[in-house]
């Protein structure tokens, strides 16, 4: 934090800080080789997402006292200070400090977490049930939405504090003109006749690394893959369908609105699209070698 690695205990800051006016990252350390086991890591998407973090703060008008390889050297050195063997989450934290625009806070968290992917992982296979939230995604005349801020992070809470009321996992979210957006922390992706679908950046969706990702290796397993606005009664006729997101990974969904997706679950594409994608997390496809930053 600042420029110190410090106990997760001493990461203190006043509560006149305007924590609310901050931006962050989601990345992930996965291990080589194989990820559900542990050994070496290697960051996914560093380049990526680091530069959207500085188009975040350059929209939202903060200030980045460090550059990306200020960043980048103290991801490894909190990394090899917990002394992480396993896959490893690392959230970069920026906020104004108090009465100084000029200036801000940066910290670096960073913690485990259990992946849904791996052949045979039973976590990928878990049912999950959403609906289309009455709330809708906000739109870009009011806030950023491709930026990846705190305050767009209110609208997915309502969203999913919904959904877990009326009895959902999770909830989709439409834009303001009534196409599908995303979900409430990961962008979503559809199936029909064997074509993936997902929605434009002009749906309010955030620019996604994961999902630009997704977009370009999917072709690679000869599926074709077509962003465009998708209707609710579409999203419904869908064979399959799953989240993308440094999060969500490739997260299959079960049903939308108790509309069930196929015939199959989780269903053979995104099936596939999610084996394909441990392989390059591991650091198996040759061809995607350079997403990975060794720590």
């Amino acid at each position: 934090m600042n420029g110190r690695v410090i106990p997760t205990s001493e990461a203190l800051v006043s509560a006149m800080e305007p924590i609310y006016l901050g931006i962050f990252e989601g990345i992930k350390a996965y291990v080589e080789g194989d990820v559900l086991s542990e050994g070496k890591l290697n960051v996914f998407g560093w380049k990526q997402h680091v530069d959207r973090l500085f188009r975040s703060a350059e929209v939202d008008g903060l200030a980045m006292p460090y550059s990306k390889e200020e960043l980048m050297r103290a991801v490894k050195e909190t990394i090899k200070a917990n002394g992480y063997k396993r896959n490893t989450y690392i959230q970069p934290r920026v906020w104004p400090k108090a009465g100084k625009q000029e200036d801000s806070h940066v910290v670096v968290p960073t913690w485990g977490f259990e992946t849904l992917l791996g052949r045979d992982n039973p976590l990928f296979g878990e049912e999950r049930r959403f609906m289309v939230s009455s709330w809708r995604r906000l739109s870009s005349d009011a806030l950023p939405p491709q930026a990846k801020s705190w305050a767009n992070y209110a609208n997915s809470a309502l969203a999913r504090r919904e959904a877990r009321r009326c009895g959902y996992d999770n909830a989709v979210f439409l834009d303001r003109r009534g196409f599908v957006s995303e979900s409430t922390g990961a962008c979503l992706m559809t199936v029909r006749d064997g074509k993936v679908i997902t929605p434009p950046v002009t749906a309010s969706i955030l620019e996604s690394v994961t999902r630009g990702c997704f977009i370009e290796f999917i072709p690679d397993l000869r599926v074709p893959v077509e962003v465009r606005d998708i209707t609710r009664v579409e999203l419904y006729a869908s064979d399959e369908a799953f989240l993308c997101g440094t999060g969500g990974e490739c997260t299959p969904i079960t049903s939308v609105d108790d509309i069930k997706f196929g015939d199959q679950y989780p269903g053979p594409v995104t099936t596939k699209i999610a084996e394909y994608y441990s392989d390059i997390l591991a650091g198996n496809v040759a061809k995607y070698r350079s997403w990975l930053t060794p720590v």
